[in-house]
């Protein structure tokens, strides 16, 4: 072995050392997805000792699904061809197995190690994994994800799903009672959900809607009265504890809150970063046509989400990771074509890094759809701006 080599394990072994002790569970693959390493925190999470996970493919054990309940963890998986392309590590939450069967919702990082070409025996990736939300899901709690289509999630880790769970209604009745603060009466439930129908034909829906639910979330629920979750009493139904059951749209605005009083930056870019992973599209997409869904709540979180975005670039900007900031404003534009103060922040980075061409394209695009869409000009510092980019507006 040449005396590079052994400097290369001698820094992989370092490496490793550091996360032997970490909080986090983590583990190690090398070039193959073979795992090499596993620590004591990975075993205490997922139920594998090392000796059981080392020499194990990482995919095979893992099972990982993503939070839509899509495959994740494959052979030559997305994370592994991004490193294999020099990409950054990346974000993500994942539902993986218990090696007693059940699901558990985690928080992923991910770390390219150090690579000596030729050694695919040596590590090439870390990932670091989480319990989301830093808890396990703990008992009697559903999680509910309004942010994007509705998903929610069992105590056990099981995804609610079925035919009887695609009916929208179904999903509207349980997104309305997660959102009450305490028992709602069936008139209220039915002029909510059917608003066109008289009180009779109502009454109906609402009963075999409510059945429908029930079996949803507890598929083997003998008796509707036995629901833990669906009570009903004295006329006014509610979800039991429903201020208990984990919601995305809460986690999302106290982290938002968390990120912006962090005055240490990194870490406010590791909060942001978690939290913006919560929005996963427009609040109650999938409930457009119920009365459940609030327009302007729709655009406030839109706004929220948008606004913390620029916030994450600009601290991008603050510790000198302008390329991280560009990805952030350009994300931002994509989604928005007209956020002018996000276009106004790529530009002015574009101009600092002497990419005045790029920044004359996104002054002709803020202006095109600051037109057609608003029918609205470009403010004064846009106008500055595209002139130091030398765009002919």
């Amino acid at each position: 072995m040449t005396g590079s080599q052994n400097n290369h394990n001698s820094q992989n072994n370092s490496i490793l050392n550091i996360f032997a002790n970490t909080q986090d569970g983590a583990y190690a693959v090398d070039g193959e997805q073979t795992i090499v390493f596993w620590n004591e925190a990975a075993e205490q999470m997922l139920g594998y000792s090392k000796q059981d996970a080392l020499g194990m493919k990482c995919w095979q054990l893992m099972k990982g699904h993503s939070t839509e309940g899509s495959s994740f963890c494959r052979l030559n998986c997305q994370v592994m061809n991004n490193i294999s392309q020099g990409k950054a590590g990346e974000n993500f939450d994942l539902l993986v197995k218990h090696r007693d069967g059940h699901n558990l919702l985690v928080n992923v990082s991910t770390l390219p190690l150090p690579h000596h070409p030729g050694h695919l025996e040596h590590p090439r990736l870390m990932h670091l994994a989480r319990f989301l939300a830093d808890e396990p899901m703990q008992p009697g709690r559903l999680r509910i994800h309004l942010l994007g289509p509705t998903i929610v999630w069992r105590p056990d880790g099981t995804l609610v799903e079925g035919p009887l769970w695609r009916r929208i209604k179904v999903r509207a009745l349980l997104v309305y009672l997660a959102l009450q603060r305490g028992p709602v009466p069936r008139e209220t439930l039915i002029e909510v959900l059917w608003p066109d129908l008289d009180y009779e034909a109502g009454l109906r829906n609402l009963n075999t809607t409510v059945y429908n639910l029930r079996r949803s979330l507890e598929p083997n629920l003998g008796r509707g009265s036995d629901s833990i979750y669906v009570i009903y009493e004295g006329g006014n139904y509610r979800l039991d504890n429903s201020q208990s059951h984990w919601l995305d749209v809460q986690a999302f605005e106290q982290g938002i809150r968390r990120a912006r009083v962090e005055r240490e930056q990194e870490k406010a870019i590791a909060i942001y970063k978690e939290t913006l992973a919560l929005y996963r599209g427009e609040y109650l997409t999938d409930l457009g046509n119920t009365e459940v869904v609030c327009s302007g709540e729709q655009h406030r979180l839109s706004e929220r989400y948008l606004a913390a975005m620029e916030a994450m670039g600009l601290l991008y900007e603050q510790i000198g990771q302008d390329e991280k900031a560009k990805e952030v404003y350009q994300k931002i534009m994509a989604i928005d074509h007209c956020r002018e103060t996000a276009c106004q922040r790529l530009m002015r980075l574009l101009i600092r890094q002497g990419d005045t061409s790029s920044a004359a394209n996104y002054c002709r695009r803020l202006n095109e759809a600051l037109r057609l869409e608003l029918n609205a000009v470009p403010t004064k510092e846009t106008r500055r701006l595209c002139a130091m980019a030398k765009c002919e507006m």
